[in-house]
């Protein structure tokens, strides 16, 4: 029996071409300060709601049907862009983050209506969701300890506030050179 087709997909808020600009322009910032550090590329910022994995193509109408109710279900917010964290900590860092000033509760909000939506499709629940857009991966052991105080100076990112106004659900093709994200479908919020 052959096994079904499936695409790697991720449910994200797409940021404004004007606002990938201010964090391309941030990452050279940082360049400058930080060594060891692969840093996501121009274009590829977005705020992740869900990493689905491998979807098989057959389940998407389903998916699709569910984040069209959860689309229905949720009003427009805005957000603002800000704050420089880390995970899993500044003595090991792995992920370098640009967090939220604004809006940070309506977006887990409505990650947790997703998750809530796609149980029933076999997809299990994010219980350790924190909004985040990712900046840079650390392959090699580094440490961010002394850098950590001089970045309160991105607590805000000025001008990086918008409406969230829609989600999307993205293909994800992996490459040597880099990740190739696709939209699918675009989920226009009430």
């Amino acid at each position: 029996m052959r096994k079904p087709e499936s695409i790697r997909c991720f449910i994200a808020i797409e940021i404004p071409k004007e606002i990938q600009t201010l964090i391309l322009d941030l990452q050279r910032t940082l360049e400058k300060e930080i060594s060891g550090a692969t840093w996501t590329k121009s274009g590829k910022h977005h705020l992740t709601l869900k990493f689905l994995g491998q979807v098989e193509e057959q389940q998407l109408s389903s998916m699709t049907n569910v984040l069209s109710l959860v689309a229905e279900k949720n009003k427009q917010f805005s957000i603002e862009i800000g704050g420089i964290g880390v995970f899993p900590n500044w003595v090991h860092p792995r992920v370098l983050w640009l967090g939220l000033t604004k809006g940070e509760s309506k977006i887990r909000t409505l990650s947790g209506t997703i998750n809530k939506g796609l149980q029933d499709l076999e997809y299990p629940v994010d219980t350790r969701y924190h909004p985040h857009l990712t900046l840079a991966r650390f392959k090699k052991q580094v440490t961010l300890v002394e850098n950590s105080n001089s970045f309160t100076q991105y607590e805000i990112l000025a001008n990086s506030d918008f409406l969230v106004d829609e989600f999307t659900l993205v293909k994800s093709e992996l490459h040597p050179n880099g990740a190739i994200y696709t939209p699918i479908k675009n989920f226009k919020l009430c």
